[in-house]
């Protein structure tokens, strides 16, 4: 299977060339940095020791951010090269890692074998850290062949990949056995990844977690303030196609009973013009958050990166996307760590463990459609003894200790290897 798997990624190289060309088409890459995902680097490897830690998306890439701050605080001098696979968790992690010497971002190499040893002997990492589910069968064996410590860090399974990886148990246990250890972010994460390999599976607390809180924009925290002035607000993040309509029917109905201003901030800004279409269904005002004014209005749609904290903070109640819809949810932790009760829709397979911890200390609430978001809002927005209880209930949630025993598997099982 593995040789299989090898010659295949091998003979669709021409068709992955085309793929990701097609792709800056649709600015879901850029053309002076596609070639990173043919192992072509356009930014040069500094000297000295090298770590490469590869994140996929704007969560993984968060939880990254945690940990490499602890990195580089433990070791100031370490270089950190970063690798993403979508333009929005790089634009945002770009201006982040602006303030961190060392540290390099490029877009992720394509599992393909002559791709990745071209990437490698070029970076030359001395270790490797995946993180959450992030598998590529070709990489993590070119990185055995080398001797290269590779971690899975805050490891994940989703039930659907689980099922999948399920029928091909051989292959993903031969590919799982070449890591140096896969630090599992839940109890049932653990087990899932003990069925197909017990013997380097390690249970950390989940590393999102750590996360400092999002950053705050002032400027734009006293402009949004003095649209909402004596306004409730309803801030629904990382929305996906379908989801804006749901928070829009909720608005329209809560307007009824309150002055109420709604932020909605997509998870993928390309979609803004179709965004901006489905508000002109609805007899509706609306504003984009990179036009703002203070006029009053009914909705704000963020367009720009980076605002999530802000927004948060301004907020009476939350909502998280990805989640009315089969994508399997997005972060709950970041409204939650701001002290805001957050709303969620029923798929949440990518978050299990979060989404049950809120959901016993009831600072989380599941929600199906519409309806039940008018009905969690109405009982949030008539009640500030309700929200009050909300962010002390939240404050007991925040401990973590994942950096810590991180350090402490890494540091136990290099000891054993080298």
């Amino acid at each position: 299977m593995d040789n299989l798997y090898r010659i295949l990624s091998s003979l669709l190289a021409p068709i992955l060339r085309i793929y990701f060309y097609s792709r800056c088409l649709y600015r879901k890459d850029n053309w002076k940095d596609v070639q990173n995902h043919f192992g072509q680097p356009n930014k040069s490897r500094p000297r000295g020791s090298l770590i490469w830690i590869h994140a996929a998306s704007i969560g993984e890439s968060t939880a990254a951010l945690t940990y490499i701050k602890h990195l580089k605080k433990k070791n100031p001098t370490l270089n950190i090269l970063i690798t993403t696979i979508t333009i929005t968790s790089a634009q945002i992690l770009e201006s982040k890692l602006k303030n961190i010497s060392g540290c390099i971002h490029q877009f992720a190499v394509t599992d393909n074998p002559r791709w990745i040893r071209k990437f490698l002997d070029y970076w030359k990492p001395e270790k490797a850290f995946f993180l959450e589910s992030e598998i590529w069968p070709n990489t993590v064996n070119e990185l055995y062949k080398r001797k290269i410590p590779l971690f899975l860090l805050n490891a994940r399974l989703s039930q659907r990949s689980f099922k999948r990886w399920s029928y091909l148990k051989g292959f993903l246990s031969s590919v799982l056995e070449k890591f140096t250890a896969i630090l599992a972010q839940s109890e049932l994460d653990e087990k899932k990844y003990r069925f197909f390999s017990d013997q380097n599976v390690f249970r950390i607390d989940n590393l999102k977690y750590a996360n400092t809180l999002p950053p705050c924009n002032e400027k734009l925290f006293l402009q949004l303030k003095e649209i909402c002035k004596n306004k409730k607000i309803l801030v629904a993040a990382s929305t996906h196609r379908g989801e804006e309509e749901e928070i829009i029917k909720a608005h329209i109905k809560l307007k009824k009973e309150f002055d109420l201003v709604t932020i909605i901030i997509p998870r993928h800004l390309n979609r803004i013009t179709e965004i901006i279409k489905t508000f002109g269904k609805y007899p509706l005002t609306y504003q984009l958050r990179s036009r703002l004014t203070l006029a009053v209005t009914d909705l704000i749609c963020v367009d720009t990166f980076g605002e999530v904290g802000t927004c948060f903070r301004l907020a009476d109640v939350t909502f998280v996307g990805g989640s009315l819809v089969p994508i399997g949810g997005h972060n709950i932790y970041e409204p939650i760590s701001l002290g805001k009760p957050v709303l969620f829709g029923p798929y949440m397979d990518n978050s299990l463990e979060v989404r049950d911890l809120a959901m016993k200390s009831q600072t989380g609430f599941e929600v199906k459609s519409f309806e039940d978001i008018v009905s969690y809002c109405r009982d949030f927005f008539s009640n500030k003894d309700l929200l009050k209880q909300i962010e002390g209930k939240t404050k007991q949630m925040t401990y973590n200790n994942s950096l810590q025993q991180i350090d402490s598997i890494i540091d136990s099982t290099l000891r054993k290897i080298l």
